[in-house]
């Protein structure tokens, strides 16, 4: 069935309800109220779930009008069955109108408080007598629905308290399934402005409500709206399976063996509510999903699929699940939708019609659902340009919005003259419209660098003078590319094919005569065959699966402007005799040689990034100098053993990454002194004993030395550095920080100690005043209470302070200790000092972790702004005293 005409949709009809409350407590308040429900509700709260309980002690015969909308307007009922729960008639109504919403869309909980659950399926002991005596008042239909309720939730999967089990357990188990179920029900982002959505989701839901499995296929161009319709759905019916997913840019995702495999484990562990689930090989993870999921049932969706077999992967067929379930695929083949047979109904998502297009142009150019009246006959000319096309009206609506008139008008002359009877076209208008320089940043992102940081890409291109500080941002302002919240950039996958495609262009049957190569057949051809040229800007050499490239060794002798080299998962087989002096960038994983050609001069180069590759950099940088290079990645290098003076060789580096080389053993003193380093990261090399005497980097932000089982001593600090965020030092050998640490004013997160040695904290420890995580690993050793930790504490109300005394971190949101022992470090001696009279200080702190404590046996009582505690291992049943109800 294709969808054809949308009439009367609007952006203000469309909301995916929220409901008003989390969970709604049903019980028997003589039962339960003053204990376990008071506990029950405190927790839930504590964990922000907002809870709906009624306070209302004196309760009538019928139930209120107002509080059956509370329960409709909750996405969970907990419901408490006790002894004395059926003797209540207002507790029964309550029972069968949250029975009736499970039907619709809410989640129904049973808790059995100290009764057996055959009592409530059954209908025995006091349940039964209590239903006894309301048949002979009450009509017969009446207590039959409270009975037809009662042996339905009794069937519901649920909890079961007895005496013998620990309360205070009990509920943090059901606090936590809420909280994570809270977690997983949170919405998707369906659209700035979901014009018509409404509409299109009723029309696609209306004919799949059969109880059989089914397959719902949207199919269409790119831009079109097919992944924002499959949110809205999801969002609107995804509380009425027993699991649930959505897989995104699911084409992106699915490329090799290892992509599907993450893909299964990501399904099955959302699905199955688990945090991390491993399958080991494709054909395993298909009978795992198979096996897991057959009695399920289950919502499924697949945005951006263009390939029946990774269908296949994940599914199977459709008959592998549980009656009712449903599989949304979202594609732009929809003869892919024709090979899934009967069980799939196919949707055509087509354009706006006029009404829906010119209020979703008007909330982009106006802001506002209607444009302005001496707009209108502009505003419809741009509708009818557009063709209804939802992006294409996006980007001209924030194209326009601000201008005059008369602009208006240019821009429509000139969108007349260009061909605009296909979508791509309406993109190549926005392209032509972007001066030279602005051309060649759009088609350096779509063809290298889409997915990359904005910082890296900026550096990059500056470098080649293009500006991008002002022409990055002119392409966001036209919606060109879009910035993510990681501060990444991207485009959408029909902007990125309109770039490429007209790169194509430049040379459709020799792609050596291009601009740039990306396409592993073309750029194989071109080195293959050495029909390279100086046209040539950058090539990316990327493979799916692993290959071999047999070259000549002066291939990209030609190419004496090529910039960029990208090469990822593809094997050279021939050495290596020329590397073009223009290079900005040389991103090669796994370089098969020890050293860089010696007619190369990097004098150039931005970025340097060769991690798992033989090359030695002593060697390198002791007979070239590289000035201008900003990025070095030797990630996982097991030839590096000791680094040159860097400080004469590239100066200005910004981020050097040595993760995992095992053997680095040597740094010199003078790389303490790299005024433009920002992230340095040494993470797991093994060797390494000592940095640098001191350390003097004033740009720096990001220090990384965790798992550096060899690291004795953090440098000297002499001066302060106001930019260093974040300090790792946990798993290493150091056994005491420097009073030179206090002038890390700025760090916000600080990792330090060793499952073997003891570390010494400084007095100066107390300055850190900006720090929000702190993890303590193994035995580490606050400062006594004197000199400046007593001016940090001066004032504190609570008093008290001992040998060993918590600092006063104002900050401080997340605390974690691992692998620690109570009476040595942290935390004092109970006959020292109340904990209680220390925790209670943290006034920020939403997130403590404490793990194998051998003696902590209770936590009188935590800040109020703590939202989670994680005691992994903890060895006594109740860790919080009665105040947290716990």
């Amino acid at each position: 069935m294709a969808l054809v005409t949308y009439k009367g949709a609007s952006s203000s009809s469309f909301t995916h309800q929220p409901k008003k409350f989390d969970v709604f407590l049903s019980f028997r308040g003589e039962d339960t109220r003053l204990g376990f429900i008071g506990h029950l509700y405190d927790a839930l709260c504590r964990r922000g779930i907002n809870t709906f309980i009624d306070d209302n002690l004196q309760r009538g015969e019928e139930i209120s009008v107002g509080l059956l909308k509370f329960i409709e307007s909750s996405r969970i009922s907990i419901i408490v069955f006790s002894e004395n729960y059926a003797s209540s008639k207002w507790c029964l109504d309550e029972l069968a109108k949250i029975v009736e919403c499970k039907k619709k869309d809410q989640l129904v909980l049973p808790v059995f408080y100290n009764i057996d659950p055959s009592e409530v399926c059954n209908q025995k002991g006091k349940f039964g007598e209590a239903l006894s005596k309301n048949e002979e008042k009450l009509k017969d239909d009446k207590v039959q629905s409270w009975r037809e309720a009662l042996f339905e939730a009794a069937n519901i999967s649920s909890w079961h308290y007895k005496h013998s089990c620990s309360e205070s357990e009990f509920i943090q188990e059901i606090a936590k399934e809420i909280s994570n179920f809270k977690l997983n029900r949170t919405p998707l982002f369906v659209a700035r402005y979901p014009v018509g959505i409404n509409y299109r989701v009723k029309c696609i839901l209306s004919d799949i409500e059969s109880n059989d499995v089914h397959m719902i296929g949207i199919y269409g161009p790119s831009g079109i709206g097919k992944s924002t319709i499959a949110r809205a759905i999801f969002n609107r019916i995804c509380d009425r399976f027993d699991g649930f997913c959505h897989l995104e840019n699911f084409r992106e995702n699915s490329g090799t063996n290892d992509c599907v495999i993450k893909l299964q484990e990501t399904f099955l562990s959302e699905i199955l509510r688990v945090k991390s689930l491993k399958v080991g090989n494709k054909s395993r993870g298909i009978n795992i999903i198979k096996e897991k999921l057959s009695c399920m049932r289950i919502l499924l969706v697949l945005d951006d699929v263009d390939k029946l077999v990774h269908i296949e992967n994940l599914l199977g067929k459709c008959d592998w699940f549980a009656y009712g379930s449903r599989i949304i695929i979202t594609t732009r083949d929809k003869h892919l939708l024709a090979t899934l047979g009967n069980c799939c109904s196919t949707y055509e998502v087509q354009e706006l019609d006029k009404d829906e297009a010119l209020e979703l142009f008007s909330m982009y150019a106006f802001q506002r659902n209607k444009p302005k009246k001496d707009y209108l006959e502009l505003a419809n000319q741009v509708i009818q340009y557009t063709k209804g096309h939802p992006l294409a009206i996006e980007i001209m609506g924030a194209d326009l919005c601000g201008r005059t008139k008369p602009e208006w008008k240019s821009a429509l002359y000139m969108n007349e003259r260009i061909p605009s009877k296909d979508i791509q076209k309406i993109f190549e208008m926005s392209y032509e419209g972007l001066n030279a320089i602005e051309q060649n940043i759009f088609l350096d992102i779509a063809c290298f660098f889409k997915g990359f940081l904005k910082e890296y890409v900026f550096d990059i291109l500056d470098a080649c003078d293009l500006y991008p500080i002002y022409g990055i941002q002119r392409l966001i302002d036209k919606c060109l590319i879009i910035v993510d919240r990681y501060d990444r950039l991207f485009m959408h996958d029909l902007l990125q094919q309109m770039g490429r495609d007209i790169v194509r262009q430049e040379s459709p049957k020799m792609p050596g005569e291009r601009s740039r190569l990306w396409c592993y057949e073309d750029v194989h051809k071109v080195l293959t065959e050495n029909t390279g040229s100086e046209k040539i800007r950058g090539i990316t050499i990327c493979s799916l699966e692993p290959s071999k490239m047999k070259l000549e060794p002066k291939c990209l002798e030609k190419m004496k402007n090529l910039k960029f080299l990208i090469v990822s998962n593809v094997d050279i087989c021939r050495d290596l005799k020329y590397l073009p002096n223009e290079l900005r960038v040389l991103d090669w994983s796994g370089f098969p040689l020890s050293s860089l050609p010696s007619s190369f001069d990097p004098k150039n180069l931005i970025a340097l990034n060769m991690p798992e590759s033989r090359v030695t950099l002593y060697k390198l940088f002791k007979r070239i100098q590289c000035r201008n290079l900003t990025y070095m990645n030797f990630n996982s290098n097991q030839y590096i053993r000791e680094l040159p003076d860097l400080s004469s060789a590239t100066p200005n580096i910004k981020k050097l990454d040595l993760r995992y080389c095992k053997r680095l053993v040597n740094v010199p003193d003078t790389i303490g002194y790299l005024d433009k380093l920002e992230s340095w990261d040494v993470y797991n090399c093994h060797e390494l004993q000592t940095l640098s005497s001191c350390i003097v980097m004033k740009s720096l932000k990001h220090l990384n030395l965790f798992g550096c089982k060899k690291f004795k001593r953090i440098p000297h600090i002499p001066q302060e550095m106001e930019n260093l965020k974040f300090l790792s030092s946990g798993h290493t050998a150091i056994r005491e920080l420097p009073p030179s640490i206090g002038n890390l004013t700025r760090l916000e997160l600080l990792e330090i100690g060793s499952d073997f040695y003891p570390c010494h904290l400084p007095s100066s420890i107390y300055k850190l005043q900006q720090l929000r995580t702190l993890s303590l690993y193994g035995n580490v050793k606050f400062p006594k209470d004197e000199g400046i930790g007593r001016q940090a504490a001066a004032g504190n109300s609570y008093g008290g302070f001992s040998k060993y005394c918590f600092p006063k971190f104002n900050f401080l949101k997340k605390l974690t200790s691992c692998f620690t022992h109570l009476e040595k470090c942290l935390l004092p001696r109970s006959e020292d000092l109340n904990f209680q009279e220390n925790i209670i200080r943290f006034n920020r702190l939403n997130r403590l972790i404490i793990r194998d404590f051998k003696f902590l046996k209770k936590i009188p009582k935590l800040p109020e702004s703590i939202r989670q505690v994680d005691a992994t291992k903890f060895r006594y049943k109740t860790l919080m005293g009665p105040a947290h109800g716990t």
